[in-house]
């Protein structure tokens, strides 16, 4: 039996962080968080509404709790228990279970799926009394794990027939761009097109107009909109009506926590909303209604290779949503570093979040690196220089360091931490004799972990001070290294090690 930790009072409702679940199918503990909500019963008549969460570690930073106690006061939703599910190798275990993408990323998503329907779903339902009605269960998550809350719900309306999906990655692809790839590549469509929608079936998704900048086509659209747009067409043409299929198109918006908690009450409204009463009011950088950015609904759903999609037209009803402003973490003061590490903390830029930041690196590392050859991620730009794996290495190795250092000086560690000389350590790392996916598995690991680390800083922890190679160093400082370190050599790689590859 698994008890249950201490609760973490979040107003009106509770966060608990639950013993680690077993799992056989993933061949790991599975840390969960669950939000209980007001006056939770374990012995009530009627079992509870349920959302899992996918990439369940971000609560925090989607600013879930204080969003439902506010939503809660209002009385604006049903009691409904929400299971966070925190990621681990979400770059295999998130996707699509029936295949992989061209990478073979997401090669574990079947097995994740076995572990959501045999083993965490019991138990949440025998420990918090939720429910199993597939109408009362929702899944939901961000990017990747939108995605793979989308892949369950359209594939196993038996057990839930709703997802949300904020920035979902229906780019998911069998064919690299490189390699003669086609719309009809996207994995996630095909599906769509391979059986008909459940009668019961309604999706909620959204994206933001800086998503991404890539349009693969270079008809002025952004691919991560068009992705949707198209998954959305090929929805209504499997028989799905198109009044349960609920848009949000968010001019401003990114790929990012920050974008996804200002919209969170539009989607637990249109999840666990209270008959009769309207969506919350959210605040976005710019009224969708208004239609005066280039990246136009309007204009794109007239532009769109898949004609009749008029349908979509009522998704973009006027919006003037306003949510207090999620802050990014305060920057760090000069007397809280080294100036050495100006250069590094300059690539944050102002007003952004660094674990933010953090959280996006990720995707555009792939995006640079993830098509090479094991021979072409051995290159050196110049004699005498590191290869693209050595790079790749050293990033990991100095992001360990920089997340040990934070771990001791959060917990009032005052013992100075000794430097380390990445010019010994790179050769010592035998980069070049790995597999260039066995790194950037390795690279999804490590970063899940710094960011859930950081998460999990109460506020005050951040201006904790220490010492490290000799000099003051907070934790905050610490936050914005990482992702400038990154921003630093992801600027080597685009400009010295990518334009130079021999062809």
């Amino acid at each position: 039996m698994y008890l249950p930790n201490a609760p973490q009072r979040a107003g009106s409702s509770r966060v608990v962080r639950v013993s680690p679940l077993p799992s056989r199918f993933l061949g790991r503990n599975v840390q969960l968080d669950v939000v209980l909500p007001p006056g939770h019963d374990p012995a009530a008549d009627t079992p509870y509404p349920v959302l899992y969460l996918n990439d369940g570690q971000d609560l925090r930073r989607l600013r879930l709790p204080a969003t439902l106690r506010q939503l809660y006061r209002q009385q604006l939703l049903q009691p409904f228990v929400l299971v966070a599910i925190h990621a681990h190798e979400r770059i295999q275990e998130y996707g699509t279970a029936a295949q992989s993408d061209y990478l073979a990323r997401g090669s574990r998503a079947g097995q994740y799926t076995e572990f959501l329907v045999q083993e965490l779903m019991p138990y949440v339902q025998q420990q918090f009394r939720v429910s199993a009605n597939p109408h009362e269960v929702v899944t939901a998550g961000c990017s990747l794990g939108g995605l793979t809350a989308f892949d369950f719900a359209w594939h196993h309306p038996e057990i839930a027939t709703r997802a949300g999906a904020f920035s979902g990655s229906f780019w998911w692809r069998r064919r690299a761009l490189t390699d003669g790839y086609t719309d009809a590549d996207r994995i996630m469509h095909r599906l769509v097109r391979e059986r008909e929608a459940h009668p019961d079936h309604e999706f909620w998704l959204q994206t933001g107009t800086l998503d991404e900048t890539n349009d693969r086509n270079h008809n002025g659209i952004i691919d991560a909109i068009e992705d949707t747009l198209d998954l959305m067409a090929a929805l209504v043409r499997q028989g799905l009506p198109d009044a349960r299929i609920r848009y949000l198109e968010v001019v401003g918006g990114q790929h990012n926590q920050h974008t996804w908690g200002r919209i969170l009450p539009d989607f637990l409204h249109w999840a666990f909303g209270v008959p009769g009463t309207q969506p919350p009011r959210v605040a976005v950088q710019a009224e969708i209604s208004g239609f005066t950015s280039p990246w136009s609904s309007r204009q794109r759903l007239q532009q769109r290779r898949h004609r009749g999609s008029a349908v979509f037209s009522q998704y973009l009803a006027p919006f003037t949503f306003p949510l207090p402003p999620m802050l990014p973490l305060a920057r760090p003061t000069a007397d809280q570093y080294n100036a050495y590490y100006d250069t590094y903390i300059s690539l944050v830029p102002e007003g952004t979040d660094p674990l933010a930041q953090l959280q996006h690196q990720p995707e555009q590392l792939r995006q640079l690196v993830g098509h090479l050859t094991d021979e072409q991620a051995q290159f050196a730009y110049a004699p005498g220089k590191w290869s693209i794996k050595e790079m790749l290495v050293h990033m990991l190795d100095t992001e360990r360091i920089f997340a040990y250092r934070a771990l001791r000086i959060a917990r009032h560690d005052q013992q100075p931490l000794a430097g380390f000389e990445q010019d010994d350590y790179v050769p010592a790392s035998g980069a070049n004799a790995r597999a260039l996916e066995s790194i950037l598995n390795e690279y999804a690991t490590v970063r899940a972990a710094t960011l859930s680390l950081f998460d999990s800083f109460q506020p005050e922890a951040y201006d904790r001070m220490g010492t490290a190679s000799g000099h003051p160093v907070s934790v905050r400082a610490l936050a914005f290294m990482l992702p400038g370190h990154e921003a630093h050599h992801l600027h080597i790689l685009q400009s010295r090690y990518l334009p130079n590859l021999p062809a």
